[in-house]
């Protein structure tokens, strides 16, 4: 009988023993303590990671987008920048790069192509043929565009111009002959005209710069030539091309 309470008595002991929580150490304590700052202190390394590679995209992001803006265009009262800018489109009208001369036309306006001095409009209720205008998309077509145009009414026979943009370019554009050197016209009074300047009136807002061929003595130099480059700025702040206007000694 004894022996079965002794029995009992150290089931119950062993019972009781095991369900007693178990109590950890300071050193269980620290050890887990030191694996949670460890873990703390990776994440903080890796959030500081990306915050350096989001950086970084940020000024990648902030070049690429100031490379696509269109850089500051000087103010048109910069003559220097005006005859500058019109240098390089009189080269491109030259060569007939009409590909390269769309990209100076005005993305809003356009370009108007006058073959006198006194530009025409669709408003002129009185001339029947308003000077053309055409878009930079358009512009960059012409060297396939073979397009009977009417570009107005010639001086003195009071025939229409119907003429090809090639033909244009050859009579009203380009004419050198005999062959000179274009100059900055700097002095209108050089030209015996009787065309009335509207350019002020029609292009309110624009700036031109004129270049101008003496002519010959042989036709005591009333065979001159002058071509007028209209520049207006865009939505944008640049400037561009919006009038080309031949313009020569008219009976």
């Amino acid at each position: 009988m004894k022996k079965k309470i002794l029995l009992i008595l150290l089931v119950l002991l062993i019972m009781v023993t095991g369900c007693q929580a178990v109590t950890p150490t300071p050193v269980d304590e620290v050890e887990q303590l030191r694996q949670q700052n460890q873990l703390l202190s990776d994440q903080l390394l890796e959030a500081q990671r990306q915050v350096v590679e989001l950086e970084s995209q940020i000024e990648t992001l902030k070049a690429q987008i100031e490379a696509l803006q269109p850089g500051e265009t000087p103010l048109p009262e910069d003559p220097d920048y005006v005859a500058g800018l019109a240098s390089q489109v009189l080269q491109v009208l030259m060569v007939k790069d009409f590909a390269a001369l769309s990209t100076y036309v005005h993305p809003q306006l356009g370009v108007r192509f006058s073959p006198y001095g006194y530009v025409h409009l669709e408003t002129d209720l009185r001339y029947p043929d308003a000077d053309l205008l055409f878009t930079r998309e358009e512009v960059a077509n012409f060297a396939s565009d073979e397009t009977v145009y009417t570009w107005g009414i010639q001086a003195g026979s009071g025939f229409d111009i119907d003429m090809t943009v090639s033909d244009y370019w050859e009579a009203y554009v380009t004419q050198q002959d005999p062959p000179q050197p274009w100059e900055v016209l700097t002095d209108p009074t050089r030209k015996a005209t009787n065309s009335l300047d509207n350019f002020a009136e029609v292009y309110p807002d624009a700036v031109y710069v004129e270049f101008y061929q003496p002519g010959t003595e042989e036709y005591s130099f009333f065979d001159w030539k002058s071509l007028r480059l209209g520049f207006q700025r865009s939505s944008d702040g640049g400037l561009y091309l919006i009038a080309i206007i031949h313009d020569e000694w008219t009976p």
